[in-house]
C-alpha cells in the first residue's frame, strides 16, 4: 500500500459503465425469454450486486466528507431524480402509444402509474393498461426495482456511519449477519422477492462501507487483475447459487481489485447510470413491436443506441441536475449552525 485514495485515483466511473452494460447483455436474453448461451447473458444479478458494493463505497465516504446532513441529501437526491423523472415520464409516452385504444383510453391507468413509479413505488404498477400483458417481464422498466433499495440505504447510511465511528467494526459485523439471517430466513420461506429487498441486500452495502475504511489503492500486476476478473466471471456461470455471506465477499473482493488497482483509467463522462435506466424500455418496446431479433448484431445496434442515448441523456439531465444538487447543498450549509447538522 502507498499514498492515501482520492476521487481521481480509481477506475470506478469504468467498472460502473461495465457493470451497466452486463446489466444490458443480461436483459437482452432475459427479456425476451431466450437463454442460451449462459455466458456472458448470466451476469446481470452479479452487476446488480457489485453496483450495491460500489454504492456502499461512495456513498459512505460522501457522507463522511459532507459537513451537513440535508446538504448529503440534496446531492444524493439530485443525483438520481432528476434522471429517473425523466425515463418515467418517457416510458409512459411510450407505453400510451402502443395502447389500443389510444393515448387517452387509459386515464385511470396512466395516473397511477405516473403516481406510483414517481414515488419509487414501482412494484404496485409495472405499465398502463396491460400493454405489455403477455411479454416475459410485463415491466416496462425491469431496473427500477434497485432504486427504492438505493434510496433506502442512503437514507440510513448516516446511521451506519455513525454507529460506526462509535462502536467500530462490530457494527458492521452485526448488520452483515443480521442482514444474511434474513437473506436467509426469507430464501428458506420462498420469498425470493422478499430476499432481494434492503435488509437481505444490506450484506452487499456494508461490504462496501467496509471497503471505503480501507480504501488505499494497490499495486496489482495486470494479469493478477485479469486472473480475478476470470474467476470471479467463473464463479457466476459454475457456481449457482453462490450461498449468501459468501457472495458479499466474493463481490467485495472483485471490487477492491478492480477498482482500487493502478493504473486508473477514468472516462471523462459517466454514463452508467443513463445506460442503466434507458436499455430496459428500449428493448420491451423493440420486443412489444416484434422489432427483436436474437442475434449479436442486433445486441451491438442495441448497445450502441443505448450509449447513444445515454450521452444526451447524460449532458442534458444528469449533469445538470448534479450541479443543481451541489449549488442547492451549499447554500443549504450557509443556514445557521445546529439546523440539519450531521450525525455526531
Amino acid at each position: 500500500m502507498s499514498r492515501a485514495y482520492s476521487d481521481n485515483d480509481n477506475n470506478f466511473t469504468l467498472l460502473r459503465l461495465v457493470l451497466a452494460l452486463m446489466v444490458v447483455v443480461g436483459h437482452f436474453k432475459l427479456l425476451s425469454g431466450t437463454t442460451h448461451p449462459a455466458f456472458p447473458f448470466n451476469l446481470a444479478d452479479a452487476a446488480v450486486d457489485c453496483f450495491f458494493v460500489v454504492s456502499g463505497f461512495l456513498i459512505a465516504l460522501s457522507y463522511e466528507r459532507s459537513r451537513d446532513l440535508w446538504a448529503f441529501y440534496a446531492r444524493r437526491v439530485f443525483r438520481l431524480y432528476p434522471m429517473y423523472v425523466c425515463v418515467v415520464v418517457i416510458q409512459t409516452g411510450t407505453m400510451l402509444t402502443l395502447l389500443p385504444g389510444g393515448p387517452s383510453s387509459e386515464l385511470h391507468s396512466t395516473v397511477r402509474y405516473l403516481a406510483a413509479n414517481l414515488l419509487l413505488a414501482n412494484f404496485l404498477q409495472y405499465d398502463i393498461g396491460g400493454v405489455l400483458n403477455g411479454l416475459r417481464n410485463p415491466g416496462i422498466n425491469p431496473s427500477l426495482w434497485t432504486l427504492k433499495i438505493e434510496i433506502g440505504f442512503y437514507l440510513i447510511v448516516p446511521l451506519i456511519c455513525w454507529m460506526t465511528r462509535r462502536w467500530g467494526w462490530w457494527t458492521l459485523t452485526v448488520i452483515f449477519a443480521g442482514s444474511v439471517a434474513y437473506n436467509v430466513l426469507a430464501l428458506h420461506w420462498g420469498g425470493v422477492s422478499m430476499a432481494r429487498q434492503l435488509p437481505g441486500q444490506l450484506q452487499f452495502f456494508v461490504a462496501g462501507i467496509a471497503l471505503s475504511m480501507r480504501r488505499q489503492p494497490m499495486r496489482v500486476h495486470p494479469l493478477l487483475v485479469v486472473a480475478i476478473v476470470v474467476a470471479f466471471l467463473a464463479a457466476w456461470t459454475f457456481i449457482v447459487p453462490i450461498p449468501p455471506g459468501v457472495r458479499p465477499l466474493a463481490v467485495a473482493a472483485f471490487i477492491y481489485s478492480v477498482a482500487l488497482s493502478r493504473p486508473a483509467i477514468r472516462p471523462r463522462r459517466d454514463l452508467s447510470y443513463s445506460v442503466y435506466l434507458v436499455h430496459g424500455p428500449l428493448l420491451q418496446t423493440l420486443i412489444v413491436l416484434g422489432l427483436f431479433h436474437d442475434n449479436l448484431l442486433f445486441m451491438a445496434a442495441v448497445i450502441a443506441a443505448v450509449v447513444g442515448f445515454s450521452a444526451i441523456s447524460e449532458r442534458l439531465v444528469e449533469r445538470p441536475g448534479i450541479a443543481f444538487g451541489q449549488r442547492f447543498s451549499r447554500l443549504m450549509r450557509r443556514r445557521p449552525l445546529g439546523v440539519g447538522a450531521r450525525i455526531a
